[in-house]
């Protein structure tokens, strides 16, 4: 049973011959099968054939084939071993054979030649003539199909087609069916089938019966590959639309990031110019407390210099009248000493004021016999007992950073006496290296929890407290407040070298 390609797959009989007897002379034969036993079976009578009649065989496989050849070979009568030893029969592995003429992973056609070539001629020599057959049978193609190397195993087959111009065999080539289990194999198998005079189908072609079976395996076939046909249509379709919904995404999310990137930089710009406005009023208020403090000293300068002084001369005057009055009128003297003790009265208040303002012992003997003088005069204003922790170490500082403590202790202790409640307040100061820490801390009721959760997270908080934090934070020092049942603490740590900004109003 002769066969034509069709397509390069299919001949005009619908079994390809499967014997010796009926194979032509130089035909190129692809073998797919899906089980070795039906390739071993197959191959045992193709090659066994041409031994018992005679002829001349060359097997280029596995070690695995090449062993289960022998045994069926052997099992049916069939001994090759004088074949071999005559060198009729060449039985060699399909690896170490393709590595002879492959030159980095490709077949090299004057290698393959030297050595294909040679061994066709040998052995058709060694056979009996130029009359003899040779049927061979090859895995090295195979070899290099189940390695990826797709390309290489299609000119590997192209070389056999050349040889078979100047050598005269019938060669038939192994492939095993699950090889070619990809949609991109598709095309390739094409190829390597029309590369063979004919094909043999598998096992679950060859072993039907009859033609009626045939022709309806061929039709079941056909109904297959047009199912997995209008399943690649549609599967190319849902990934064209898949890709087209990745692409609208891709640009939908290209889009959404440049828009936030640009509303990035909008907030980065508006908190760039609240930054500015912050810091703007930052120093404004560092002004305005320098200026401040200035006005209370020249103030508290005036009224004890000035003021003080007028009623000190109002003093006098009415002492000298006193004196006079006594010796002309009783009751004019009396009213005279009144008005004495008022004047006198009048002028120690306005002594202390010019004190609180800005008490002269500040600049004059420090920071710590100032708030020895206030804390004295708070208790008796105020029947608060006041307790000085304060480190004898202690040196001067600068005249800002004196003040700026002076007033947030003078702050503190007031607050405790309008809200705190406390009976006791402790004041703890010293010097730490390269910095000033102040403690104030009472007995009182202390903050709720909710007001001072408002002071800590917004910065809300009273006239007082936020002056105090602002004279700290000028001289980048730190100011917390703590609270509780037991009451209120105030922490401050002021770096040593910080100077306060300018107060040039």
């Amino acid at each position: 049973m002769g066969t034509t390609k069709v397509s390069g797959i299919i001949g005009t009989s619908l079994a390809p011959p499967a014997h010796w007897a009926e194979q032509e002379h130089r035909a190129h034969v692809a073998q797919f099968y899906a089980d070795d036993s039906f390739l071993i079976e197959s191959l045992s009578r193709f090659i066994g054939t041409a031994l018992g009649g005679g002829d001349a065989a060359i097997v280029i496989a596995t070690p695995s084939h090449r062993e289960g050849l022998a045994r069926v070979l052997k099992s049916r009568g069939l001994d090759t071993s004088a074949a071999l030893k005559t060198g009729r029969y060449v039985s060699l592995d399909a690896a170490e054979t393709l590595a002879t003429f492959l030159v980095d992973g490709w077949p090299d056609s004057r290698l393959f030649t030297d050595v294909v070539g040679s061994l066709l001629a040998h052995t058709k020599s060694k056979s009996g003539g130029a009359d003899q057959r040779i049927a061979a049978f090859g895995e090295m193609v195979s070899l290099l199909w189940s390695q990826g190397k797709l390309n290489a195993a299609f000119r590997l087959e192209q070389l056999w087609t050349d040889l078979a111009k100047t050598h005269a065999f019938s060669l038939r080539c192994g492939y095993p069916m699950q090889g070619f289990d990809r949609q991109e194999h598709g095309d390739l198998f094409l190829k390597i089938c029309a590369e063979h005079t004919s094909v043999i189908p598998n096992e679950s072609y060859t072993s039907l019966e009859d033609e009626e079976h045939r022709l309806r395996n061929i039709t079941h076939l056909q109904q297959r590959a047009q199912a997995l046909e209008n399943e690649i249509i549609e599967r190319k379709r849902a990934e064209h639309e898949l890709r087209v919904a990745q692409d609208n995404l891709e640009k939908r999310v290209i889009e959404r990031t440049l828009e936030l990137q640009q509303k990035n930089l909008q907030i980065q710009k508006q908190a760039e110019t609240l930054e500015t406005a912050n810091r703007g009023l930052r120093e404004l208020s560092s002004r305005l407390l320098c200026v401040q403090d200035e006005e209370r000293r020249r103030i508290a300068r005036e009224l004890h210099d000035s003021t003080g002084q007028v009623l000190a001369l109002l003093s006098m005057n009415l002492c000298a009248l006193q004196g006079e009055a006594k010796a002309i009128n009783a009751e004019i003297s009396s009213a005279l000493s009144e008005n004495v003790e008022i004047v006198n009265q009048v002028s120690g208040e306005l002594r202390t004021i010019s004190y609180l303002l800005h008490p002269p012992l500040l600049d004059e003997m420090g920071l710590l016999s100032a708030l020895r003088w206030f804390t004295d005069g708070f208790e008796e204003r105020s029947g608060i007992h006041v307790k000085l922790e304060l480190d004898s170490e202690f040196g001067r500082v600068s005249r800002d950073l004196e003040t700026a403590v002076f007033r947030v202790v003078q702050e503190s202790l007031t607050n405790i006496h309008r809200h705190a409640a406390s009976p006791t307040a402790t004041i703890r100061l010293r010097q730490s290296g390269d910095r000033v820490t102040l403690e104030i801390e009472d007995a009182g009721k202390g903050i709720p929890p909710e007001k001072l959760s408002e002071i800590a997270c917004a910065g809300v908080s009273g006239v007082g407290l936020r002056g105090m934090r602002e004279r700290i934070e000028n001289f980048r020092g730190t100011f917390d407040i703590t609270s509780g049942e037991t009451g209120t603490c105030i922490r401050v740590s002021i770096p040593i070298a910080a100077s306060a900004p300018p107060s040039d109003a």
